[in-house]
């Protein structure tokens, strides 16, 4: 009954989960996907009709290829192929995988600018991948929430989810990772407002790994940026690393070149502040930096003496620092609407959650609570079964050693009953024969042959004691043991009183008158401590009694 049960149990539970693939290259390709994206499409396509493959198959293919397609960062117009995967995995116990569905799900809708739905997405991988050790793609998926948070200006989250990825990054040891992370977290201190220390500290960490990570294009990047948060406070330093982001990145030229313009003015470099000025005035779109470009050009012109200039660029300024310092107050106010709005949402989410999470664990309780009772109704039983058929075994040993014990020692007596009785009688007789015949010629020689055939010797009892022994369960040795004070004769005594032989046949046995020996059972019982006015026959056959054997509960 239990092998048919532990069967059905392991037949419910394989019947619930979804099997991984075993294809050998989807499986290569899974393996070099992070070192070799592009080897790892490459062998993704070498499969003719993957959508012919096995459903397992199939969805690892899915999975694997959307990641090559976005690790390349080929277009991807549509998240159909990656929801295969997530069809397949969702409600697995494959964790990995379906964590990787979910997050690879984000990525796409977060490129197609879906970021509500990407959130979402990122936010079940969150939850899945967190029951596994796949902490790089954790990390990804933390980086990911930070920007989406930051896109929607939400700066604390997005801190938190920065700060969460670079512990997973540190985690697989990936510095490249790592260095973009750092660089983050540099610029969210900045939006908040934190010492510029801490800023600098974090700037020059990712500096220090993406160019051990032999990571160029971030680490110009972090140079750039490092160049926009010190033209305040160290002008020739800025100057060089904007100069740096000004030759690497043109599309930003308008921006760099506001920065470059007020750098050169505190340099006092009026040719290069005004090259540079008229290059970010050139591009009306750019109003981030309107204000440093109009106050760049009043240094120039009040430099030249053109007061006039300099004051309409310094009215310039104030206009546009008045909308900017406007534009930052709804930005802030958008903000603290957002955060209230996601914290409501969040805590919707949750109670929405534990609702769910309660009816489920209710559901499941009530399973696990009958699966509990059935097992437990079946170990009773089985254990019951076991203890009874244990119990006749015993019983049956028992009574079997009993049955064997008992022959044993039957026999045993028996034989030395017989030896005793002939040896004896034999010695009874030459004993009368010893009181009645004065003398005969030929006695002496006749008893010595007696004697060496029949009769019992002095230096025979030791044996005898030891036999008679021997089949009262080592009674005798025990009494011996506890009793140190009995000598040899009286072990004697108490032999032959285990032979139940009366006294005079014992008197003549130890050729001892008959006060001699109640004098000796006298010794005998003092010795041992017990009443003198208990029988010490009676005593002795109830020490010497084998117990009847108990039976097991």
């Amino acid at each position: 009954m239990r092998f048919y049960w532990y069967v059905f149990l392991c037949s419910f539970f394989i019947s619930c989960q979804s099997y991984d693939t075993t294809h050998k290259i989807i499986l290569r390709a899974e393996a070099i996907m992070f070192t070799s994206p592009d080897s790892a499409s490459l062998l993704l396509s070498s499969i003719p009709h993957p959508e012919k493959l096995p459903k397992a198959d199939y969805a690892a293919w899915c999975l694997q290829y959307t990641h090559a397609q976005f690790k390349l960062h080929k277009k991807i117009k549509s998240d159909s192929l990656i929801n295969i995967a997530v069809d397949y995995y969702k409600n697995t116990d494959l964790f990995k995988q379906s964590g990787t569905s979910y997050y690879l799900l984000g990525c796409i809708r977060h490129k197609l600018q879906l970021n509500k739905q990407a959130m979402m997405a990122f936010k079940e991988a969150e939850y899945l991948l967190g029951k596994t050790n796949e902490n790089k793609i954790k990390g990804l998926v933390a980086y990911y929430i930070g920007d989406i948070s930051l896109d929607d200006e939400n700066y604390h989250y997005a801190l938190q989810h920065y700060q969460k990825s670079l512990h997973y990054f540190m985690l697989s040891n990936d510095k490249k990772l790592e260095a973009y992370t750092y660089s983050e977290i540099s610029n969210m201190f900045n939006q908040m407002d934190y010492p510029f220390d801490s800023v600098m500290r974090y700037s020059n960490l990712a500096l220090k790994l993406s160019k051990d990570a032999g990571d160029s294009d971030n680490y110009t990047t972090i140079l750039a940026r490092q160049g926009e948060l010190l033209y305040k406070r160290d002008f020739a330093l800025s100057t060089r690393n904007v100069l740096i982001g000004y030759r690497y990145f043109p599309e930003r030229r308008p921006y760099y070149a506001a920065l470059l313009s007020y750098t050169y003015c505190m340099l006092n470099k009026p040719d290069s502040a005004q090259y540079y000025l008229q290059i970010s005035l050139s591009d009306p779109l750019i109003t981030k930096t309107k204000v440093i470009s109009y106050l760049a050009g009043a240094y120039i012109e009040k430099n030249e003496g053109h007061l006039n200039k300099a004051f309409e660029f310094l009215e310039n300024a104030y206009n546009n620092r008045d909308s900017v310092l406007q534009q930052s107050i709804k930005s802030q106010l958008y903000r603290i609407d957002k955060q209230y709005d996601l914290s409501k949402k969040e805590a919707e989410n949750a109670t929405l959650k534990i609702d769910n999470r309660n009816k489920l664990i209710v559901i499941g309780l009530l399973i696990i609570g009958i699966l509990l009772v059935l097992i437990l109704f079946l170990l009773i039983s089985a254990r019951y079964k076991k203890k009874h058929m244990l119990q006749q075994v015993e019983l049956q040993r028992v009574e079997y050693s009993l049955q064997i014990k008992k022959a044993e020692n039957t026999q045993k007596r028996e034989l030395l009953l017989s030896k005793l009785e002939n040896r004896i009688a034999n010695t009874l007789q030459i004993n009368r024969m010893n009181m009645g015949i004065a003398q005969y010629g030929k006695l002496d020689e006749y008893l010595r042959e007696i004697s060496a055939q029949s009769i019992l010797l002095p230096s025979d009892w030791p044996y005898y004691i030891h036999e008679v022994d021997q089949i009262f369960d080592q009674r005798i040795s025990q009494l011996s043991a506890s009793t140190p004070q009995l000598t040899q004769p009286d072990l004697m005594v108490i032999t032959l009183i285990c032979l139940k032989l009366d006294i005079p046949d014992c008197c003549s046995l130890l050729n001892m008158k008959k006060n001699a020996m109640y004098h000796r059972r006298t010794l005998i019982k003092d010795r041992i401590g017990i009443n003198p006015n208990v029988d010490l026959e009676a005593w002795v056959h109830r020490l010497m009694a084998i117990p009847v054997a108990v039976q097991p509960s």
